[in-house]
C-alpha cells in the first residue's frame, strides 16, 4: 500500500491508495507466415502508473480539488505536467508525469466513499532524451557525373544543339556498329 502521492505539491486524498508501474517494449514480428522468432525493436514507450483511491463522500471538496488539479491545462492547453513524488515512481525514475487516458470515480457499494482511479504517464523519459540528443545524420552531398552547364557568354561559339553533336567521337568498334545499326534501321 502506497502511504503518499504528491503532484507538483498537491497531495492526492483518500484512503488505500495504491500505485502500480507499468513500461511498455514495442517489437514487431519479422516472421511473417513463418515459425520464425526473429523481431524487431520499436523501443521503449514511457512509464505508466496506474493510481488508484478511496476517498469518504463527506470529504467530496477533496474529489472537487483532485480534478481540478487533473483537469489543469499548461500554457497551450496541453495537459500540465507534474512534478512527482511517490515511492513507486522514485524507484521507476520517473520525476514528472502528464494525466493521461480517464481519469474515474465511482460509488464503492457498501461505503459512503467513492473508488477513484487515473492513469499518469511519464513526461520526458530516459529514452526520449536519449533519442532527442542523438545526432541527426547528416546529409550527404549528391554528386552527378558529366560537364557542368556553362551559361552562354556573348562572342563565344553556339552550344551544339543535338545530343550527337555534343558526344565525344567513336572509337573505330563503335564507329563499325554505328554503320551497321543505320543499315538495318
Amino acid at each position: 500500500m502506497t502511504e503518499y502521492l504528491q503532484l507538483s505539491g498537491f497531495n492526492v486524498p483518500g484512503y488505500n491508495l495504491t500505485v502500480s508501474g507499468e513500461l511498455e517494449i514495442r517489437t514487431e514480428d519479422l516472421s511473417g507466415e513463418t515459425s520464425g522468432t526473429a523481431r524487431v525493436d520499436k523501443g521503449v514507450k514511457p512509464k505508466k502508473l496506474s493510481v488508484s483511491t478511496n476517498i469518504r463522500c463527506e470529504d467530496a471538496k477533496q474529489l472537487r480539488e483532485l480534478i481540478r488539479v487533473i483537469e489543469a491545462r499548461g500554457e497551450h492547453g496541453e495537459g500540465k505536467v507534474y512534478n512527482i513524488t511517490n515511492r513507486e515512481a522514485n524507484a521507476a525514475g520517473i520525476k514528472q508525469v502528464r494525466v493521461s487516458d480517464r481519469f474515474s470515480w465511482k460509488p464503492i457499494e457498501g461505503q459512503q466513499a467513492w473508488a477513484v482511479s487515473f492513469t499518469l504517464r511519464e513526461y520526458l523519459s530516459v529514452p526520449e532524451k536519449a533519442e532527442k540528443r542523438e545526432k541527426a545524420p547528416e546529409p550527404v552531398a549528391q554528386k552527378s557525373e558529366g560537364a557542368a552547364i556553362v551559361p552562354k557568354q556573348e562572342g563565344s561559339p553556339p552550344a551544339p544543339q543535338t545530343a550527337e553533336a555534343a558526344q565525344e567521337p567513336l572509337t573505330m568498334l563503335e564507329n563499325i556498329l554505328h554503320k551497321i545499326d543505320r543499315a538495318l534501321a
